[in-house]
């Protein structure tokens, strides 16, 4: 390993031997042991620490935090706290109205910082950096800036004109330092997530997870996490084993050769091959994303974060924090759903902080997404092709699903052609976002001629749905419909989510 590495890295070297054994790089050792670590100490949250004072249950988490930081990040998880604290700063001073657009901005802006110095000062062999956890925190500090700037106007407008609406808000005043510093350190979500709302890590800390029942009621329904903690880091286990199998025989490092004319990957791969190859590099990637993301949700759910009620059966869900759905996501049939299954967190997150504030909110959705990533330029490429794509294959469906409806072979012929079309649509869309880099970017998409962007611009000319409501509107009388009913534009999955961010473990 290169002394640049060495040099670069801050965290704890303790474990360089269990790094030179296995192979592994000592960063992604940290990372894996401090999760190890937190999924066993969770467990204090249900058994020891089930009725300990809240204060002791936010002290708990903050210290563990702090301590997790400093071991995989050394002196850069200072970072850490500045963030949160200078955005409670700005809490405490800024007027109700504005506080969530400046603190947004701010910790963006902060956030961009650290992303343009990892990027252009140290691009070594690192998997781990101190922007995947500072992007989970950013998240955490603009949701909560945002909720009480919308919950404290509202009581203040309610105040003036002297009448409420009804019960009062889940938030409605700024919380305290050991609570917002516990919040947004909180060691079950640090690494790579899921990002918790403020609500419902305070009902996590104060015991009344399930409608506002009161603690013990609540401990006594609630059942436990074992069944579902097990699965999870099954399928954590299985991800992390698929790719350390897959890793070798498909590196992604091999498209990067596309750049030069004279290798054997731009002389002699077919178009169909190139696509396969890709298609089974990113999932390589992707086992990546869902090792990490699996086992961070086990890590909530054995605290007792999570526990979303029954479902119809009876059967208990402790899918609330869950950031990923894996079939969902390789089994989707369209682009909208596959966008939909992938970093749900982060896309209730988008929706709450840019969606849902005005005008344009598609475009500040997907603009938001890729200056949060950082500044390589593959992430742009990804978010304006995978925005494109969204809008396109909506006005295509629009159009042509309808006549595949009058039987079942032809609905399933169609489902077969859409699943065959999202998987080509979400590799093409996805390699500059593993590649980084515009050259090698450009030059995968050229192999293609850019022939998806052509066609998805193509299916932008065809007529939207609303316009053919309207020509046959004076022949067939319709229902009204609002444009907050139709769902269909919204970038991703509902607004009940949880949050989380780009993990930085490629």
């Amino acid at each position: 390993m290169s002394a640049t590495y060495y040099d670069y890295y801050d965290g704890s070297r303790a474990f360089v031997f269990i790094s030179n054994r296995s192979g592994l790089p000592v960063d992604l050792v940290n990372f894996l042991i401090a999760q190890i670590a937190a999924l066993c100490l969770a467990r204090l949250f249900r058994k020891p620490l089930r009725l300990a004072s809240p204060e002791f249950r936010h002290s708990v988490c903050l210290v563990i935090g702090l301590l997790m930081g400093y071991f995989c990040f050394g002196k850069q998880a200072v970072h850490l706290s500045v963030l949160p604290m200078l955005s409670y700063i700005l809490l405490k001073t800024l007027p109700h109205r504005i506080m969530g657009n400046v603190i947004l901005a701010a910790s963006m802006l902060y956030l961009s910082c650290v992303h343009l110095h990892r990027q252009l000062y140290h691009t070594a062999d690192f998997t781990l950096d101190i922007t995947g956890p500072l992007m989970v925190i950013t998240q955490r500090v603009t949701s909560l800036a945002y909720l009480l700037q919308d919950n404290l106007v509202k009581n203040e407008i309610n105040s003036n004109n002297a009448k409420g609406d009804g019960p009062a808000a889940k938030v409605d005043k700024i919380p305290s330092p050991l609570e917002y510093f516990a919040y947004t350190l909180a060691f079950q979500t640090l690494m790579c997530g899921p990002v918790v709302f403020y609500s419902d890590y305070i009902k996590f800390i104060e015991g009344t997870r399930v409608n506002g029942v009161a603690k013990d009621k609540v401990m006594e329904s609630e059942p436990s996490p074992r069944r579902a903690v097990f699965y999870k880091v099954v399928g954590s286990v299985t991800a992390a084993v698929l790719y350390l199998t897959l890793a070798q025989k498909y590196p992604l490092t091999v498209l990067e050769e596309l750049t030069d004319p004279a290798s054997e990957v731009s002389r002699s791969w077919s178009i169909l091959y190139l696509l396969w190859y890709a298609y089974l590099s990113t999932l390589v990637v992707r086992c990546k994303y869902y090792h990490a993301w699996l086992l961070s949700e086990a890590i909530c759910n054995n605290s007792g974060m999570g526990f979303n009620g029954y479902d119809a059966n009876g059967v208990p869900k402790w899918d609330k924090m869950s950031n990923i759905d894996v079939f969902g996501f390789e089994l989707a049939a369209n682009f909208r759903a596959a966008v939909s299954s992938w970093n749900r967190n982060t896309n209730a997150w988008l929706r709450s902080v840019a969606y849902a504030r005005g005008g344009a909110g598609t475009l500040r959705v997907y603009a938001l997404s890729a200056l949060w990533h950082g500044f390589h330029p593959g992430y742009y490429l990804t978010f304006f092709a995978g925005g494109l794509f969204t809008v396109a294959a909506k006005k295509v469906r629009a159009v042509v699903r309808p006549m595949f409806l009058d039987s079942r072979p032809k609905k399933l012929f169609y489902d077969f052609l859409t699943f065959i079309t999202t998987r080509i649509a979400m590799t093409y869309a996805t390699v500059p976002f593993v590649l980084l880099h515009l050259a090698p970017s450009l030059a995968f998409y050229g192999k293609f001629y850019y022939s998806l962007h052509f066609i998805a611009l193509g299916a932008l000319l065809l007529p939207s749905k609303s316009a053919n409501l309207t020509k046959n509107s004076s022949t067939l009388e319709l229902p009204t419909m609002s444009s907050k009913g139709n769902k269909d534009n919204l970038p991703a999955n509902n607004m009940s989510g949880e949050l989380n961010g780009k993990l930085k473990i490629y």
